[in-house]
Order: structure tokens, then sequence, then C-alpha cells
């Protein structure tokens, strides 16, 4: 990319822990795109966001807003989950911001993480989770497992490490950033739990901008298009199905491999929960999205 002539933009980036390292990978992207002639600035460490050395990830996001808002920032990054759950409630972006461009997914994988050599999970086993959607994950997974949630996801791998519980689930994407610690490595086994459907977003990186033409110019180079393809089927699939008045919430992942299009969905409804899987031709993708739909309609 030619270096534009425009006055460097500034990026916010939040976040600590393995938040704060996936972001940072994410930011370095759009560093090499621009040819590095960008400022990076911290936001979120101040007016109460950060809290005993850790900002959350909908704190973060909102401290980015706060950022736009008072014009300290250009651009940012962000996870795309939070600003799925802000589409949830009341909360918008500040006037004249919005998404322009969408990073190449990381790994959506749910895992659970054990000590090498160690048993399966058995009844009264105890684990750890970072998050309440890991919680409801785990609970229709496995019986007769107790879960503890702690928000610390060092502190999940304490407690396993000092034997407090016997697996910790995480994402496989926080697991491979923690890798780059090296007091983490390679002492644990991983295990896909392929079973549940990664939340809607999960893994994908959003830049927003302020509306300057050289910041959407930026965020629009590197941006991913089948990663942007794949979360617009996923907002059609679960629009589709909210329309549903016996769905009380539902998660969609889709992938594209080669010429081929996967989606799956995981469905909470007034009598428990139910996954349907399609896939086909990327061609078809509006053939697979009716399939889903239909499929899921007429098991309600």
């Amino acid at each position: 990319m030619k270096r534009h002539e425009d006055a460097r933009q500034r990026l916010g980036i939040y976040g600590r822990g393995i938040e704060r390292i996936k972001l940072k990978k994410a930011v370095n992207i759009i560093e090499k795109s621009c040819d590095g002639i960008i400022d990076v600035l911290d936001v979120g460490h101040e007016k109460g966001y950060a809290e005993k050395g850790k900002c959350s990830v909908s704190e973060g996001v909102n401290a980015v807003c706060d950022a736009f808002a008072q014009g300290l920032i250009d651009m940012a990054v962000v996870d795309m989950p939070s600003l799925v759950e802000m589409s949830k409630t009341d909360a918008e972006l500040p006037y004249g911001v919005c998404i322009s461009g969408i990073l190449k997914r990381n790994d959506p994988r749910f895992v659970m993480v054990r000590k090498k050599k160690t048993r399966d999970l058995v009844k009264n086993a105890k684990v750890v989770t970072d998050t309440e959607r890991n919680h409801r994950c785990i609970s229709r997974l496995y019986d007769g497992v107790e879960c503890v949630v702690e928000p610390d996801f060092g502190k999940c791998f304490d407690m396993l490490e000092n034997d407090k519980c016997d697996a910790v689930f995480v994402l496989m994407d926080d697991v491979k950033a923690a890798r780059k610690n090296k007091n983490f490595g390679y002492r644990y086994n991983v295990m896909d739990c392929g079973d549940c459907v990664p939340a809607h977003g999960e893994g994908v990186y959003a830049v927003l901008t302020n509306g300057v033409e050289t910041c959407v110019q930026y965020a629009r180079e590197v941006s991913h298009k089948e990663t942007a393809v794949c979360f617009e089927i996923e907002e059609d699939v679960i629009r589709r199905i909210l329309m549903n008045e016996f769905v009380t919430d539902c998660d969609v992942y889709a992938q594209i491999k080669g010429d081929r299009l996967e989606v799956y969905a995981e469905v909470m409804h007034v009598r428990g929960a139910l996954k349907v899987s399609e896939k086909d031709e990327l061609k078809n993708r509006n053939l697979i999205v009716r399939k889903i739909v239909d499929r899921i309609s007429k098991s309600m």
C-alpha cells in the first residue's frame, strides 16, 4: 500500500492480559497495511474502566465509544461479540462512528484444557470457565459437573495448576494467545468441544472509524471478505430464527471452505435446546439459510 499524505490517524486499543494480546495482534495487521503511519493510543485505563489492573471487554468497548465521542481517536479495533451485545440493548455507537472493516476470524472453538495424563471428566468433577455463556454451554454438555465462573483467565489456570479443579473451559484463541506467555507453555491437553456452537461473532474483530476517509480506506484494505460474508449470513439466520415466538436465544456459526459453506445453529427455546446444521455450495447460501430456518421452525 502506498503511504498516505494525510495526517497521522489515532487508533484506540483497550484490554488487559489475554484480550490485550489478541487486540494487539489485530492492531498489528492494520499497522502493517498502512505502513505504520498511525498512532496507537491506550483507552479505558482511567475513569473507572480499569479495576485492579483489568479492563473487561464490555468496559473496553464503552471506553472506545467515549474516546470517539471526545475526539481522542479516529479508529479502534473491538471484538464483535461486544458489539452484538450492544445491539441487544439501547446502547449505540457515537454519532458518525461505524464498522468500516472486519478482520479475518480467529479460532472460535470452545475447548477443554486439562493437565496431561489426567482422567476424563467424571460425575462431580469441578471445572472452571471465564464467562457465563461458557457456563451455560458446559451445563448442556455435561451432567453432574460443578462449574465455577472465574473471569480472570490466569486465575482459571492457577486453579488447574493447584489441583483446585479438574479442567478449564475456554476459547481456543485464548489458549493460543496464552502460549505466547512462556509460563503457559504446552504442558496441557487441549480437547475440542465440537458440540458447542460458537457465539455469534466469536473470534471476529471489527474496525471502527469516525468516517474520516483515510481511516475508512485503511479499514477496507484489511477487511477479510470471507469473514464478512460469514458474519452477514449469521446475522441473517439469527434475525429469521428470532422471529419465532418460541425461541429465547440462538447462536449461529458459518464458515467457508473453498467453494463450500457450512452453517451451524444452536437454538434455545421454551422446551429446551436444538442444534441443526447445513452444508452446500457457497452459491446456494440463500437455500442453506432457508433450510436452517425451516428445520428449526418445524421442530418447535
